[in-house]
């Protein structure tokens, strides 16, 4: 849970850009985080095992900070800067080709019509493949997240899933409604000329919870090798009580490499008294022209919850894949919210 901190620079600076009056309206600001550090082995398929601390076992460290000003008529203005963390190194980034501020970064419009934002902001899709999954948001030992997004364009999508130069919409939440969804476009990379589409949308029925979402990417480098992609993901979860069970279903279709992927993933998340059991599973098959290949992903992790801010925990994963070396990670690590 983050601490909510008003700031009167921040307060000075939304009142001179936006010229408003003080009286019925509100200025808020605060800062959030994750710090999540850990020593493990980690070990994907077909690579050599390599010891070494981490600052993104079950979830990237980032800092951020936001503010807004809310106007009377429901009109709220606002800025949103992250930046990714890597406390092994003391550096920013998830590497050192990560702008500054390499999570989220952009200006916002609140109004009782949906939220508009614009800037970096990261992709529906990944959003959604992350909230129906056990492991959550680890890119590493998530199996599900591994396999869209940090196994190469054979199993996953082609690209970042944090996008520059975007103009992002989502619906507003009515308290009646369980319903949400975000319309993302991004212009692309550089100077290349590039459409960048996503979309998702959500429903809950009581303990379930429905969830779809896509991109599609192009990319015209000016040559005859661009990038033409189109990426899917079915979700559910459903909590049973004792345990809540989650399920996915998706893939890519990559008419430039002429790669066409399937991927399915279930998971389970257990808590009992102040730990939870995580377990989750994923299978991709990639074919194409010159493509057969089928990867496999077993994550498990215990954590313990030190106080309502603070986990420790253990993950464990073995990856393989067709005709190459298993991989076996396993790291050990704290996770606190700030």
């Amino acid at each position: 849970m983050s601490r909510q901190r008003s700031r009167a620079s921040a307060v000075a600076v939304l009142l001179a850009a936006f010229g408003a009056p003080a009286a019925h309206a509100q200025a808020d600001g605060s800062y959030y985080g994750v710090i999540d550090f850990s020593y493990g082995e980690f070990q994907p398929a077909g690579t050599e095992r390599e010891h070494r601390f981490a600052s993104n076992s079950m979830t990237a460290s980032f800092a951020g900070v936001t503010g807004k000003y809310t106007f009377e008529n429901g009109l709220a203005p606002g800025i949103t800067l992250e930046t990714f963390l890597r406390l092994e190194d003391l550096k920013t980034g998830r590497n050192d080709e990560d702008p500054l501020f390499s999570r989220n970064a952009f200006a916002s419009l609140g109004s009782p019509w949906g939220l508009w934002r614009a800037g970096r902001v990261q992709t529906p899709l990944f959003e959604t493949v992350t909230r129906f999954n056990a492991l959550g948001n680890s890119v590493f030992f998530s199996p599900a997240v591994r396999h869209m997004f940090a196994s190469g364009g054979l199993d996953g999508v082609q690209g970042d899933f944090y996008w520059d130069r975007a103009v992002s919409y989502t619906l507003p939440r009515f308290e009646e409604s369980s319903a949400a969804g975000t319309l993302t476009y991004a212009r692309g990379p550089g100077d290349l000329r590039g459409d960048y589409w996503g979309v998702n949308g959500y429903y809950a029925f009581g303990l379930l919870s429905l969830a779809a979402a896509a991109q599609k990417i192009t990319v015209d480098d000016g040559y005859r090798d661009g990038l033409d992609e189109t990426a899917w993901m079915l979700n559910a979860s459903y909590s049973f009580g004792l345990f809540k069970a989650f399920g996915q279903f998706g893939g890519t279709s990559d008419h430039t490499l002429e790669v066409r992927t399937r991927t399915g993933s279930a998971g389970l998340s257990v808590p009992v008294r102040d730990f939870t059991l995580l377990g989750q599973v994923a299978q991709t098959r990639s074919e194409g022209a010159a493509v057969d290949r089928r990867h496999t992903t077993f994550s498990g992790a215990l954590l313990w919850s030190y106080d309502s801010e603070t986990e420790l925990y253990i993950v464990g994963m073995e990856d393989r894949v067709r005709r190459q070396d298993k991989g076996r990670s396993v790291a050990v690590g704290v996770r606190t919210r700030f």
